[in-house]
């Protein structure tokens, strides 16, 4: 016997399907920027989403009358829309990678190691940027794009730590289930991280998530001293010792400052 759902449990019902349409086609606009240059077959881009040839034509659809999406009528392969690049520079009045690249490869330059730019988004640190030095043994273990619970590593960490102490407690809070895969930033070893960060102005990564493997990283804030980036490096454990490690704290809070400056030249706060 087929159940009616009343009125009450109706717009929940529809409320739910809504939402998963967004994520479905959410899913579809990553992968579409995954392929940004050579786009996707219909039948590729379903199996890489997960979703049914006729659901991912259905989506498509809609995102390219929107504009999000286009196909061209050639290859009849599906590409990102000008739109998406329309809303991009809405979204923010400049480019934060791009502002602090120069910085990143001053830092990459005179430490000879691997320096890294990272953003808060929601509950993860997202990597927007990183500069190799020319250290022999590499330490790579972000690359552009890659997302960590807030506060894993030492930029992921700078961006949590000065963050206001409730806002950080939260965060902590929010992402403890997720903080299991990191032994070394269980919550309270995160908590106690983030009061050491405040205490001596940057954070350290103390081998936590590659043990032969440390970094130094430091906030970016804007004119209001809000957190609106991180700039972190990363070597082997050799080349971590106190005195070297004071040294590039102190370099990476030169250029976190440079960058604050840049940030009110242009008149922005938040990247």
């Amino acid at each position: 016997m087929t159940r009616t759902l009343d009125a009450r449990e109706r717009p929940a019902a529809a409320a739910d399907v809504t939402v998963k349409s967004v994520q479905r086609a959410a899913r579809l606009i990553k992968l579409l920027g995954q392929e940004a240059t050579t786009g996707w077959r219909l039948s590729d881009i379903a199996a890489a989403a997960g979703f049914g040839k006729a659901t991912t034509h259905r989506l498509l659809a809609a995102l390219t009358e929107s504009g999000l999406a286009y196909q061209d009528p050639d290859s009849r392969r599906y590409f990102l829309g000008y739109e998406i690049v329309r809303l991009g520079s809405l979204a923010t009045r400049f480019d934060v990678a791009e502002l602090a690249r120069p910085a990143l490869l001053r830092l990459a330059r005179e430490t000879e190691d691997t320096v890294f730019l990272s953003v808060r988004e929601d509950l993860d640190a997202l990597c927007l940027e990183r500069q190799v030095g020319d250290y022999p043994i590499k330490t790579l273990t972000l690359t552009v794009g890659d997302r960590r619970p807030l506060g894993v590593g030492a930029g992921s960490l700078a961006l949590l730590a000065f963050l206001p102490e409730e806002e950080a407690a939260e965060v902590i809070a929010s992402n403890a289930g997720r903080l299991e895969r990191y032994p070394g930033f269980a919550p309270e070893a995160l908590r106690r991280l983030t009061a050491e960060a405040r205490r001596q102005g940057y954070a350290f990564n103390d081998g936590r998530i590659v043990s032969a493997m440390c970094a130094v990283g430091v906030p970016v804030f804007d004119l209001r001293d809000r957190v609106v980036a991180a700039i972190s490096v990363a070597a082997i454990r050799e080349r971590m010792e106190p005195g070297r490690v004071a040294w590039i704290a102190g370099l990476l809070r030169e250029e976190a400052t440079r960058l604050r400056d840049r940030l009110a030249e242009l008149g922005g706060s938040r990247p």
